[in-house]
């Protein structure tokens, strides 16, 4: 009898354990990217009545006799499947779909989450709005705008964001002339267009282009007039005098074939400005002649395209799926600004629980490997959804009345066992 109330006993604890898990599961329900647990349990030491025999020719063997004595609390499982995703419309908020971990930095060492609710602090680095902790990840060259992914992720590792502090200019490289000219002109007859260039500060600089009918079928001169450019700039041998002859940057022969396409591609032009302005100098581009036609038809010439920027200021920024934050300009130019990192584990359920939805490696959870959202075994990013907790209130109060009712189960051997051994007692009277 004593024995069948230790093994009640070892009951009570393990059921008290597992309405534990359960309770903690339901009070995270609405825990931005919680992994409910599962408890299991795992027979204690058995004891041995009598071994097994072996069967002979006139007897069959006999099993062993053993009594459990009791149970004991085996695991607590994490379930690391997918919750629903929540929108909530912040730019700042990510979840992950799929494989992966945000990486959170303290200066010290990182941890790791998915909680993907973040924010902008007083110096405008990306970090979790719980916590203050910068969100790991990498920073494109200034320069180049290319991120080196290969960089190892330090604690200290951060995403900076700097709305209203970075501007940015974009230098012309290349200008697209369309439209057509006019098959019918007289000789001598000229149409005049105008277009604006931009140097490496987002200076603008006006660029005038006249096209004159030549006496050769099928042929235009044009002749690039800059107001800014250095009067010293020579001209190209041959060409017509330029009006204003000190402003001329270059001329030449536009030819079209018969069916009215133009048969110049393109003409590489170089701006020496007469005031300097810090900008790279010259300012070099090409013009594509390619989409222009001469048509009998309106003089319809113009710019069709020129890559060129003034001065923008970074007003705002989206995380893509890819986890790269972009930035919006005032100057409608993107440019890329950081790109999030995600950690992967060969067994993320062994990751350790340290409290306010982060996690630490553990001797089970293996080494941490550090990519690029989309990447190899990561999921992407959802900007603008948090990722719910992915507990199952039903399954949880099945769960609560199979623990109850296990509970109440072995505190009745309890109460049985007491009574029989009340009996025994009695039996001296």
């Amino acid at each position: 009898m004593i024995q069948a109330m230790y093994s009640g006993i070892s009951g009570m604890k393990a059921f008290k354990s597992s309405l534990d898990v359960i309770g903690n599961n339901i009070a995270n329900v609405n825990t931005t990217g919680y992994k409910s647990g599962r408890a299991t349990f795992k027979e204690m030491l058995s004891q041995t009545l009598s071994g097994g025999s072996v069967p002979t020719e006139s007897v069959g063997g006999t099993n062993p006799s053993q009594i459990g004595l009791g149970v004991l609390l085996g695991t607590i499982d994490t379930d690391q499947t997918q919750g629903a995703m929540t929108s909530t419309g912040r730019r700042t908020d990510a979840a992950v779909e799929g494989n992966g971990f945000f990486v959170l930095g303290n200066g010290k060492r990182n941890y790791y989450t998915r909680d993907g609710s973040f924010a902008l602090d007083a110096k405008n680095y990306l970090v979790a709005s719980s916590n203050g902790m910068k969100v790991a990840g990498w920073t494109p060259d200034p320069v180049t705008g290319i991120t080196d992914t290969s960089t190892p992720i330090s604690p200290s590792s951060g995403v900076r964001i700097p709305i209203g502090e970075l501007s940015i200019a974009k230098q012309t490289t290349g200008v697209d002339i369309g439209g057509n000219l006019d098959a019918t002109s007289e000789d001598g007859a000229f149409y005049d267009m105008k277009f604006d260039v931009y140097d490496s500060l987002g200076i603008t600089h006006q660029v005038n282009v006249r096209f004159t009918k030549t006496t050769t079928p099928g042929e235009w001169n044009y002749e690039v007039i800059c107001p800014d450019v250095d009067p010293t700039t020579p001209l190209t041998p041959g060409t017509p005098t330029p009006v204003p002859p000190a402003a001329s940057v270059t001329a030449g022969t536009l030819a079209f074939d018969p069916l009215g396409a133009s048969t110049t591609a393109g003409v590489p032009f170089s701006l020496t400005f007469a005031t300097p302005t810090g900008a790279t100098s010259p300012l070099d581009f090409e013009i594509k002649l390619e989409k222009m036609t001469q048509l009998n038809g309106a003089n319809t010439a113009d710019m069709t395209y020129q890559d060129g920027l003034p001065l923008g200021t970074l007003e705002s920024f989206n995380i893509d799926r890819g986890g790269r934050v972009v930035g919006t300009f005032t100057n409608g130019s993107t440019r890329n600004l950081g790109q999030l990192a995600l950690s992967a584990f060969n067994n993320p359920a062994g990751l350790m629980k340290t409290g306010t939805n982060l996690m630490i490696e553990s001797a089970n959870s293996g080494t941490p490997r550090m990519g690029v959202p989309g990447e190899g075994s990561l999921g992407m990013i959802s900007s603008g959804f948090l990722e719910a907790s992915n507990v199952d209130l039903a399954n949880e109060f099945s769960q609560m009345i199979v623990s109850q009712r296990g509970f109440q189960a072995n505190s009745k051997i309890i109460s049985t066992s007491d009574e029989i051994l009340n009996d025994l007692v009695n039996l001296k009277r």
